[in-house]
């Protein structure tokens, strides 16, 4: 038995438009972004004949730029293939930051929430120094002073408790908080401090992203994790209205800081946390600044970056 088999002639053709064997053609459309803080994102495409797929690690490398005329400030930061009938799609990511400038505007995204501190904290616990929280009397006061006068409720009217220890008769007799005391007889008011052994605390945190094109201020913000700073360290520079956000925090609640204090005592941050990562030829930096209480964080326990952000002059 013989089975009937098609046999196609040789098919002859004639070569138009560009050759893709040897080389890539970028498509005439391609795409722009600008994030609105100074972030450029390009994204171009080209044709080339499949067995390019294999070059691509070789012939897209980051750090290139687009070979586009007067965007030569945008480097190669991504590069995927996928071929189809014979044809292989390179997609090429570029990005850049806008005028030639060395960063971006650094982004900031503010989150407010409240931790749980030891009452001890508190700016009223042994002096009132917050006047508009309370009733102009502290919480509960100086450890010596009210352990002598515990059972005076004019000096120690939220019955404040401390317990006595005194490990040798070389060492000084220690005052340790152990909580407000309940009413002691049926006759006395209800303490409404009784039990109370911590307090939330406002915690504000700023989440800071920039790019930039220099190794070295993204490596400084690195570095600057565990400092108190003023809102610019390294890349991050905060702009506006961020910038203001430490000194304009307290209009409603004013501070009588401690008498004797050296050095300067206000609001700043303090540096939680750092990374960073490459992105086609720029930096990619984000940082957490954790707002302080309303003295400032300890210059004696962190070190202090005293640069302010550049938008305050």
């Amino acid at each position: 038995m013989s089975i009937n088999i098609y046999q196609p002639k040789a098919i002859t053709y004639k070569q138009k438009g560009v050759d893709i064997n040897d080389r890539y053609v970028m498509e005439k459309n391609w795409t722009i972004q600008h994030d609105g803080f100074g972030l450029v994102t390009m994204q171009v495409k080209y044709t080339a004949d499949s067995d390019k797929s294999y070059d691509i690690t070789m012939d897209f490398k980051r750090g290139d730029p687009p070979p586009i005329e007067g965007l030569e400030y945008l480097t190669l930061h991504r590069v995927s293939a996928s071929t189809n009938n014979g044809t292989v799609t390179v997609a090429c990511e570029y990005c850049g930051i806008e005028d030639g400038a060395s960063s971006t505007v650094t982004q900031v995204q503010v989150s407010s929430a409240t931790a749980m501190e030891a009452i001890e904290t508190h700016p009223n616990f042994t002096k009132v120094q917050i006047k508009q929280i309370g009733n102009g009397k502290p919480l509960a006061g100086a450890a010596k002073y009210i352990a002598e006068n515990e059972t005076d409720l004019t000096k120690n009217p939220n019955r404040a408790h401390f317990a006595i220890t005194q490990p040798t008769a070389l060492q000084a007799v220690q005052y340790s908080f152990a909580g407000f005391l309940p009413a002691q007889n049926p006759a006395d008011d209800v303490n409404l401090k009784a039990g109370v052994r911590s307090y939330f605390r406002p915690s504000i945190i700023l989440r800071c992203l920039v790019y930039t094109d220099s190794e070295d201020s993204a490596k400084k913000t690195l570095s600057r994790v565990g400092w108190i700073n003023y809102g610019w360290i390294g890349a991050i520079n905060l702009p506006d209205p961020y910038a203001n956000l430490a000194a304009n925090y307290d209009t409603e609640l004013t501070a009588e800081l401690p008498k004797g204090v050296s050095y300067d005592r206000r609001r700043n941050y303090l540096c939680t946390n750092a990374s960073m990562e490459i992105f086609g030829g720029l930096y990619k930096v984000q940082a957490d600044l954790m707002l302080s209480g309303i003295i400032g964080w300890d210059p004696d326990i962190y070190p202090v970056d005293p640069n302010l952000p550049s938008s305050l002059g």
